[in-house]
């Protein structure tokens, strides 16, 4: 009769990983908007720079805070993935 085996250890640590992963996503998603309401990309106010500056500008941090998302996504998928090879093998 075939047997699941489970680590324990390993679920726990792809739980914790995961939930790393989201809140380094909900980190970007909030400095995203704190930089937006910062730079006045949101309210339409310039702060004395031209509309090509301002488009610059958000375009180099909409760059970074992509990056920081992606990084912050591919940890929460690892969690995923070390939560699911912890799952366990059928052992005879």
């Amino acid at each position: 009769m075939a047997v699941l085996v489970r680590d324990r250890t390993g679920r726990v640590s792809g739980i914790l990983v995961f939930a790393l992963g989201v809140v380094l996503l909900l980190v970007v998603f909030y400095l995203a908007y704190i930089e937006l309401v910062a730079s006045g990309a949101l309210a339409g106010t310039a702060g004395g720079r031209s509309a090509g500056d301002m488009a610059l500008f958000v375009a180099a941090k909409a760059v970074f805070l992509f990056v920081l998302g992606f990084v912050a996504s591919a940890i929460a998928n690892k969690g995923i993935a070390l939560y699911q090879a912890a799952g366990g093998q059928d052992v005879d």
